[in-house]
């Protein structure tokens, strides 16, 4: 059986009777017995649900993402994940047969329900540095089509990787700063290793041909390529896996608001459609890109933070009326019960 929470908390005294009323000082001196070593904790690790979050160092995702991708194909190929590499494998295969009467009947409950086919933004405001010629340009959503797409676009991947950052830094949480460099790792490492499968494959979007079920271009002259993107890069898709990825994130390192993953698969599904509607993507671009996210992202926060290993510590303390010792025992939960 799991023990989520459970501590024991216990002072030997040396000198004198301690009373409830008298305060208590603990001296800077702290040593940790574990099962296998004798540690002195990081002042630096902030414990959250049984895991310890250090602080990021700036830029931290661009030390780790190189290795992310090196070691997704040793993760992801182990023998463990036969099962999920069969189930991405079929039901690929499956989604791939009816690819195209998928997409009709998309943009058929797509014209019920009244959702345009928008497959862009739109530009509502330019920054632009003073004597630059060209700005950045903020764009945004318009109609419900592009409201729907908008959920892939990026935008929102790293406004809430901006969110935590900002987050993190006003309230000097590692968590908060951990998820924050974990979306961009994630977003960097899985949208590069994506880009090598794109250009591989070289399949177009269904707004790009006529060819019942599209076509595929198999290692595609890539100055074609850059010339006419949306002919040969909608396997896997790109908008999926990053909002797959985002969510893995934030949903592993923010286990106790458990609404995160329905809302977040919720949305999924309604990008998934719209992308359908609009021509984008087939629906067998769908596994691959989901399950990528999820390794990526998964992978970018184990990385992130250490798992908290049961531990007896003892603290020297001194009170008003003598010296004693105080002896914590934590199991590998994550909180530490006070008493």
């Amino acid at each position: 059986m799991k023990i989520e929470t459970a501590s024991l908390l216990s002072v030997l005294c040396l000198c004198g009777p301690v009373r409830a009323q008298e305060s208590v000082a603990s001296s800077s001196a702290t040593v940790v017995l574990s099962k296998s070593s004798a540690t002195i904790p990081s002042a630096s690790e902030q414990d959250h649900n049984g895991f310890a979050y250090e602080k990021p160092r700036p830029l931290d995702f661009i030390k780790k993402f190189p290795s992310d991708i090196g070691d997704f194909p040793k993760t992801a190929f182990r023998k463990e994940n036969t099962g999920v590499i069969a189930v991405v494998a079929l039901t690929t295969t499956i989604l791939f047969l009816g690819d195209q009467r998928i997409v009709d009947n998309a943009k058929q409950i797509g014209k019920q329900l009244g959702i345009s086919r928008t497959n862009y933004q739109q530009t509502f405001a330019t920054i632009k540095a003073p004597g630059a010629k060209k700005g950045l340009e903020l764009e945004g959503p318009f109609d419900s089509g592009s409201a729907l797409y908008f959920i892939g676009d990026g935008t929102i991947d790293l406004s809430l990787a901006a969110g935590f950052l900002g987050y993190g830094l006003i309230k000097s949480d590692n968590r908060s700063l951990q998820t924050s460099s974990q979306i961009v790792e994630a977003l960097i490492a899985g949208g590069l290793a994506l880009q090598v499968i794109k250009r591989s494959t070289g399949r177009g979007s269904p707004f790009t041909t006529q060819a019942h079920g599209g076509t595929w271009h198999m290692f595609p002259n890539q100055f074609e390529f850059n010339r006419r993107v949306a002919s040969y890069d909608a396997f896997p898709s790109g908008h999926l896996y990053a909002t797959m990825a985002t969510l893995t994130v934030i949903a592993d390192n923010y286990p106790e608001y458990t609404y995160i993953r329905p809302v977040g698969y919720t949305l999924m599904t309604a990008l998934g459609f719209q992308m359908l509607n609009n021509g984008v993507h087939w629906a067998s671009d769908y596994p691959l890109a989901l399950a990528m996210g999820y390794a990526f992202g998964h992978m970018a926060v184990e990385k992130g933070r250490k798992k908290k290993n049961a531990s007896l510590e003892f603290h020297p303390v001194v009170f008003n009326s003598g010296a004693g010792i105080l002896a914590t025992f934590r199991f590998a939960s994550g909180k530490k019960k006070e008493s």
